[in-house]
């Protein structure tokens, strides 16, 4: 598999212009560095807060939201960042967000880690719409999707790799607090390398800045104008409020209920690992070839799978099935949902659009959790389960209305 894999890549190269070429060689790069430090730190995360540290179901549903909150004001982002280079954006935020696991051992309470992983994410969201400007100027649209999977499969490679070994040594006795340093360290570089990215000459703005009110107001009528995108807004909202819910009880569910060890949770992590770098291979031609629509609605129907399971399972083995779901998932949505941006993307506005995506992810990711821990209490872990798991069903009945609408607004522009 490496040596096809490689010589994918010589092949992929070979037919790329100069500057692409070199765009993607740091991106590459950038993606081993992210690999090395999700495996060292985000694999253990949840497991150390509920197991190590004890953690209350509230504390764990504000490091489940916490992702989230930053992104409620993407928009602003978006505004700041508008008719400025995009790469100093990424830079910043990467480095202060990735790096700040270099103050890991500092961390000596239940509050200060709980403080440090809900903020490092909120810093982090700041990036998302110039990292999506970014992949739209580098990559040509044919080319995106292949080309972006090659780096995420280089990126999970080195994380399944880097917590099959951190998770063991965490089990022998190695302070967590070692292992998010260094983690730390990695983070920091990635913000190092995607500076490097050299982007292609573009021309200077010749429409005046829009105001603040009227830019953010132009954002959001992006959902009366465009309705295909609106419907997609629907059914990504709905769905990943209902996988939200369901994630959040993921990790208290397998400590309470499974008494999981650091080892098998980076085992569940390699499982998914494996199953997305495997998956990318196919996401990435299934997206070229059959467009990134109809990638967002397999993907999460399959997504269904993982609440059903967990709402079923008899053991930790079943957990593993629940993992090769979710990697499976995980993969093709991470390609879909930006290139389904970026499909509907009015020209020069591909971060207002992302901008709008990410305050949607925000709203949801920040009150879904929330929902999580009363609903358990009320109604059981597995009930819950397959009220998520219904929810995730409504918005997949979105995901088929918005591909019908976009056939047709498709449809009468073949015919204007």
């Amino acid at each position: 598999m490496l040596a096809a894999f490689s010589a994918g890549i010589r092949e992929r190269l070979a037919g790329l212009p100069p500057i692409t070429r070199a765009a993607w060689q740091w991106d590459i790069l950038t993606g081993a560095f992210a690999g090395l430090y999700q495996g060292c730190v985000w694999t253990f995360v949840m497991r150390i807060a509920r197991a190590d540290m004890h953690a209350s179901g509230g504390q764990i549903a504000w490091i489940t939201a916490a992702p989230a909150l930053g992104y409620i004001f993407a928009t602003v982002w978006a505004r700041q960042m508008e008719g400025r280079s995009k790469l100093p954006f990424v830079y910043w935020t990467w480095l202060c967000a990735r790096g700040m696991f270099l103050l890991a051992p500092l961390i000596h309470t239940r509050s200060q880690y709980v403080a440090l992983v809900c903020v490092t994410p909120i810093i982090f969201s700041i990036s998302t719409p110039a990292y999506t400007a970014v992949m739209k100027d580098i990559y040509p649209d044919r080319h995106r999707g292949r080309l972006m999977s090659t780096v995420r499969i280089v990126m999970n490679l080195l994380t399944l790799m880097t917590a099959l070994t951190v998770g063991r040594l965490l089990d022998s006795g190695l302070d967590y607090h070692i292992a998010f340093c260094v983690g730390g360290f990695f983070g920091a570089l990635t913000a190092l390398t995607f500076s490097r990215i050299p982007l292609p000459p573009t021309d200077p703005p010749v429409e005046p800045r829009v105001t603040t009110r009227a830019f953010l107001w132009d954002t959001i009528d992006i959902l009366r104008r465009n309705s295909g995108y609106r419907w997609f807004s629907a059914s990504v909202f709905v769905s990943g409020f209902g996988n939200i819910v369901a994630s959040t009880l993921y990790p208290i569910y397998q400590v309470d209920r499974f008494h999981v060890s650091n080892t098998e949770v980076a085992n569940l992590q390699n499982i998914a690992s494996i199953v997305t770098i495997a998956s990318f291979f196919f996401w990435g031609h299934f997206l070229d070839h059959k467009g990134p629509l109809a990638t967002v609605l397999v993907a999460i129907g399959i997504n269904l799978l993982t609440p059903l399971i967990y709402a079923f399972a008899a053991d930790v083995h079943w957990l593993y099935l629940a993992s090769a779901a979710t990697g499976l998932a995980v993969s093709g949505v991470d390609l879909a949902y930006i290139n389904t941006t970026l499909m509907f993307a009015e020209p020069g506005k591909a971060a207002q659009y992302q901008a709008l995506h990410s305050s949607f992810f925000g709203v949801r990711g920040s009150i879904a959790p929330h929902f999580a821990i009363p609903w358990m209490l009320a109604y059981g872990a597995r009930a819950t389960f397959l009220i998520s798991l219904s929810i995730m069903l409504v918005g997949v009945g979105l995901q088929l209305i918005s591909m019908r609408d976009f056939r047709r607004q498709a449809a009468e522009a073949g015919r204007a």
